[in-house]
C-alpha cells in the first residue's frame, strides 16, 4: 500500500472506489481533491479562457450547499433529522470521523506526525497564533485576499487558512500548500487523515485570478473544476427558503464547485467545458469569511466572523455533531508556513484590485 493515511485509517478504497455522488462530494471538498506526488496541479485559465468564461459562468443566487442536503451516503439512506446539518452522513462515517476523541487521536498525531512542526491551537485564544499565521505575508498577495479565512459550510474536518503566506508568482498567480498556515481538527480522526494524506500524497494547489478579478479558480491535479467568486456590491444570496444569506463584500468570497465533464484539445491537454457552468452544476459550495487581519500598523484586528467561529467552535465541541449548523472543533493544529521569500524586484507589481 502506498503510504497514504486515507489508506491507513481503512477508508481510501471506500472514498475511490464509490462512484456515486457522495464520493465526489468528498472529492470536491475545501481541502481541495486528491493529489499524488510527482504529479503537478492541471494549468490555469488563460486570459482567452477567462474570457469565455466569465462570459458563461452565471453567479449563484441560491445559496444551498448540496454536500449538506444529500439524501443518501454510501447507499443508504440519511434520516431526514440529519440532513442539512454539517454531517451529511452522520449514519454512516462521517459523524464518527468528526466526532473528538481526545484521548486516542492527540496521541495518534504525536506519534505519526511528531516532525512536522505541528502546532496545536485553540479558537478561544487565537491572538497569538493568529499573529504568527499573519506574519506570513507576501509582497505580491492582493490586500483583499489578505487575512485569515473560515471555511464556513465545509463539511470537511478543516476549518481557517491564509492564501497570503504562499507563492504568488504575481498579483494573479499563486501556488499554495495545504501543508502550511490550513488548519484542521486536532481531535478526530478526519483532521489526523487530512494531515497524513496532505504531507503524503497531495496539498498543492493553484489560484489564478481573472483579468475581471471577479472570479478565481483554483486547480489541483486532475482538477480545474473549482472556483471562487468574489462577492461585489449589490449581490444577493438567498436560501431555497427564501431568506438571505448576510455576506459582506470584501469579507466574504463564495466557493463553488461544478460537475467537471471535460474536453481534450488537439494536443491531448484536458480542460474544463464551459457548458458546465450552470449554477444547476453545482456540486460543492461554501462561504469563506475573514475572520481576522492586520492593519496598516501591523495590529491585528478580529471581524465579527471571528465571533461566529468562536461559537461554533464551541457549539461543536459538543457531544454529537450530527445536529449543529457547522462544524468546527475548537482544538485545531497546523503547520506555520516557512518565512517568505521576497520575490526579484521585476515580479513585483501593484499589488491591489
Amino acid at each position: 500500500l502506498k503510504p497514504s493515511w486515507l489508506r491507513c485509517f481503512g477508508i481510501g478504497a471506500l472514498l475511490h472506489r464509490t462512484r456515486s455522488r457522495n464520493a465526489a462530494m468528498i472529492k470536491n471538498c475545501g481541502c481541495i481533491g486528491i493529489a499524488k506526488a510527482g504529479r503537478k496541479p492541471l494549468p490555469a485559465f488563460t486570459d482567452e479562457q477567462w474570457e469565455q468564461w466569465e462570459a458563461k459562468a452565471q453567479v449563484p443566487e441560491i445559496y444551498d450547499p448540496p454536500q449538506k442536503t444529500l439524501p443518501t451516503c454510501c447507499g443508504r439512506p440519511v434520516p431526514k433529522s440529519c440532513r442539512g446539518c454539517a454531517d451529511w452522513t452522520c449514519s454512516c462515517i462521517m459523524c464518527p470521523l468528526r466526532t473528538p476523541c481526545p484521548c486516542v487521536v492527540p496521541c495518534l498525531r504525536g506519534i505519526c506526525f511528531g516532525g512536522l512542526g505541528l502546532q496545536r491551537v485553540s479558537i478561544e485564544t487565537p491572538d497569538e497564533w493568529f499573529k504568527e499565521m499573519l506574519s506570513r505575508e507576501h509582497p505580491n498577495c492582493p490586500k483583499e485576499l489578505k487575512g485569515i479565512w473560515w471555511m464556513m459550510d465545509n463539511v470537511v474536518a478543516e476549518g481557517l487558512f491564509t492564501i497570503q503566506d504562499a507563492d504568488w508568482e504575481t498579483p494573479r498567480f499563486v501556488r499554495k500548500s495545504t501543508k502550511y498556515n490550513w488548519t484542521v481538527d486536532a481531535c478526530n480522526c478526519w483532521g489526523a487523515i487530512l494531515t497524513g494524506h496532505w504531507w503524503t500524497d497531495g496539498g498543492e494547489l493553484n489560484f489564478s485570478i481573472s483579468p475581471s478579478k471577479k472570479w478565481m479558480q483554483i486547480t489541483m491535479v486532475g482538477q480545474d473544476n473549482h472556483f471562487i467568486y468574489v462577492i461585489q456590491p449589490g449581490d444577493v444570496f438567498r436560501r431555497p427558503d427564501g431568506s438571505i444569506v448576510e455576506v459582506t463584500p470584501g469579507e466574504d468570497l463564495l466557493r463553488v464547485s461544478y460537475t467537471r465533464r471535460s474536453l481534450t484539445d488537439s494536443t491531448n491537454n484536458v480542460y474544463m467545458n464551459m457548458d458546465e457552468t450552470d449554477p444547476a452544476n453545482i456540486v460543492f459550495m461554501y462561504i469563506a469569511r475573514r475572520v481576522a487581519y492586520t492593519d496598516g500598523n501591523g495590529q491585528l484586528v478580529k471581524t465579527s466572523g471571528y465571533d461566529q467561529v468562536l461559537e461554533v467552535a464551541r457549539n461543536s465541541d459538543r457531544c454529537c455533531r450530527g445536529r449543529v449548523p457547522q462544524h468546527m472543533l475548537s482544538q485545531q493544529e497546523f503547520t506555520l508556513a516557512p518565512p517568505v521569500e521576497a520575490p526579484a524586484q521585476e515580479s513585483m507589481k501593484t499589488c491591489c484590485w
